[in-house]
């Protein structure tokens, strides 16, 4: 009986391999026989064990384009397409890193019509969470080109960081992407590591049974689709067709898109909107499309009664086209509040864009409740179990060989940020074993300003984060500016990218912990009322704005400081006489809130670390 060879998906056309580094390459065959690889003129021969799997030793390898490689047993041969050697960096986080070039394309509306390059590839791990077992190998899975619509689902950090790396060296570039929208910390940890800080939950076990997991899947959709059906069966408008153009709302009461609503509109259960609109005849028969922001929770948006566009959660932002463009129409809004206080995001635009014409749509608005509904209770997904996706996702890449790891990840956390840190730490340090790559540089993203979360403590979050700068090849991006205050998912991910490649270069002039921005190191009072702030600045010079202030937290309350002067690399705060430090837990904080605005920048614009420090 001839035997087949079977290559793992990480291993197929088009692969990008690490150079300089030896790389394994392995596969399955029949038991027992000598396997041959070929490429170049290089030949390598091992023979599978009794199982039928190999392992080759690659040696390390120059950069390289487009190389075939020819496996071959007694009685089959495959050949790999257009290997090449060049840098593999893998993608870890959650949406923030995930969020793909098509969500970004309002920003950035050319990018993916220009891209034409097909040395930047990318590889999706599928998200298949497990925890009765550690995964070796995937189950899918293909390279594919950062090109044209494949271009649209990869990670738009991951593709701004290739795209300016690429263009300084011309190294082809692999991207391994594994963020998953939504996911913890403790996802991405190993059942090991959690044990070490008793941070696995009393019901773990019960997930490796398949059974249970299951159930408990099966019991939150028969909620959440009765939920849903709750919602269709008491909304009024949908029954009673508040969506017809024709439909008179002459009664209704009116409200604006761009003003913060009365209560009586945020609490859970369906509104409609409607707004009759009249444009020029200029636009008549033109494309238009409509932008109207992130909303909460759920829509459906209607154009003369037909439909042109729905979402599902409240965090992306809702663009829909209208094809043709008629001298008056009426848009309909039907908008599902699953959780207090829901609303259309006041502070976003609110638009009808027609080619480079923007016409307000914020105000003139027929609003009514269609029902009230009881609180939705979360939905469960399993991806945001411990261990799952590193047992899942990231021990079937235990074999590759990477350049760097980049991360953005935390949002999910913020909730509930002690112990984030040392578990932090853990998770790079676990990660560099797993590879056998000590040395890994591991380059991560500070929480940016966000206002939307007002249950999280993100400044708390951000201080944990720097707990990752006490291992050695680290390096902290600061974002403080990047993000939008009222968006958990700003849409500046080419900034961001620009700065992991900024501290890509440095992590290796600062192999002790590096970050964008000046660091703030000690706060040491000098006499009763001035207290001396140090920073470490990486080379760089920086300087500190006038007319701003920063905060002494002492015995539960908060105090301005805004007399001070900077004197090199220290910044001298001067407190009022009428203020004393008199508590030992006094503590000097700077931009410490979800959503600050910096005012300590280095030479190079990027902003300082927001910091909280004991006062000694």
């Amino acid at each position: 009986m001839k035997s087949s060879i079977f290559i793992p998906y990480l291993l197929r056309d088009g692969a990008i391999l690490q150079r300089n580094q030896e790389n394994r390459f392995w596969g399955y065959t029949g038991s027992e026989q000598e396997v041959t690889l070929s490429y170049e003129e290089i030949i390598l021969k091992t023979k599978s064990d009794e199982k039928g799997y190999f392992d080759i030793i690659l040696p390390a390898h120059e950069v390289s384009e487009s190389i075939d490689f020819k496996i071959s047993t007694v009685d089959a041969e495959i050949v790999l397409k257009d290997i090449c050697f060049g840098d593999v960096f893998l993608l870890g986080g959650q949406s923030n890193m995930q969020l793909w070039m098509e969500r970004l394309k309002t920003r950035y509306p050319n990018e993916i019509k220009q891209a034409q390059n097909p040395w930047i590839r990318y590889f999706e791990v599928p998200q298949e969470p497990s925890f009765d077992n550690i995964k070796t190998e995937l189950t899918s899975g293909q390279w594919k080109r950062a090109i044209g619509e494949e271009l649209k689902n990869l990670s738009g950090i991951g593709y701004f960081f290739a795209k300016e790396k690429f263009s300084e060296d011309g190294v082809p570039i692999g991207l391994i992407t594994t963020a998953v929208g939504g996911t913890p910390l403790n996802a991405w940890l190993s059942e090991e590591s959690l044990t070490k800080f008793n941070s696995l939950p009393p019901s773990y076990n019960a997930l490796k049974n398949k059974e249970y997991l299951k159930e408990i899947q099966n019991l939150d959709k028969f909620y959440q689709d009765n939920y849903q059906k709750l919602c269709e069966e008491t909304d009024e408008g949908l029954h009673q067709s508040w969506q017809d153009p024709n439909f008179d709302d002459r009664n209704w009461p009116e409200i604006s898109l761009s003003e913060t609503w009365n209560e009586k509109y945020t609490f859970p259960g369906t509104l409609w909107l409607r707004k009759k609109l009249e444009i020029s005849d200029e636009f008549i028969g033109k494309e238009g499309e409509l932008r109207f922001g992130t909303m909460t929770d759920a829509d459906v948006i209607y154009v003369n009664g037909k439909k042109i566009g729905n979402t599902d959660y409240k965090y992306p932002p809702r663009n829909y086209k209208i094809s043709k463009l008629t001298k008056s129409f009426t848009i309909a809004i039907r908008l599902k509040i699953y959780n207090a206080p829901g609303g259309i995001t006041h502070s976003k635009p609110h638009i009808l864009l027609v080619g480079e014409n923007r016409l307000d749509l914020n105000h003139g608005w027929k609003i009514r409740r269609s029902s009230t509904l009881p609180e939705r209770y979360k939905e469960y997904f399993i991806n945001y179990e411990p261990t799952g996706l590193y047992n899942g996702m990231i021990a079937t890449l235990q074999k590759l060989k990477f350049a760097a790891i980049l991360w953005y990840q935390g949002e999910s956390d913020a909730g509930s940020p002690q112990n984030y840190g040392p578990r932090f730490r853990e998770l790079i340090e676990s990660w560099r074993k797993l590879f056998k790559q000590p040395n890994l540089p591991f380059l991560y993203v500070q929480l940016p300003n966000c206002d939307t979360e007002k249950e999280a403590d993100w400044a708390r979050l951000r201080e944990e984060q720097k707990e990752g700068l006490k291992i050695s090849r680290t390096a902290m991006v600061v974002t403080i500016g990047d993000g939008e205050d009222d968006d958990l998912h700003p849409l500046n991910k080419k900034d961001v990218a620009h700065k992991l490649l900024n501290a890509y270069h440095n992590v290796k002039l600062f192999p002790n912990g590096y970050c964008t921005g000046p660091l703030a190191k000690e706060a040491i009072q000098a006499k009763k009322n001035v207290i001396i702030l140090s920073f470490e600045t990486f080379g760089k010079k920086f300087s500190v704005e006038e007319n701003k202030a920063f905060e002494l937290f002492q015995g539960g309350h908060s105090y301005k400081i805004r007399d001070y002067s900077q004197v090199e690399e220290q910044i001298i705060l001067e407190l009022p006489t009428s203020l004393s430090l008199h508590q030992p837990d006094a503590k000097i904080r700077y931009d410490w809130s979800n959503a600050p605005q910096a005012f300590i920048w280095n030479e190079e614009g990027y902003p300082a670390s927001p910091f909280e420090l004991n006062i000694q």
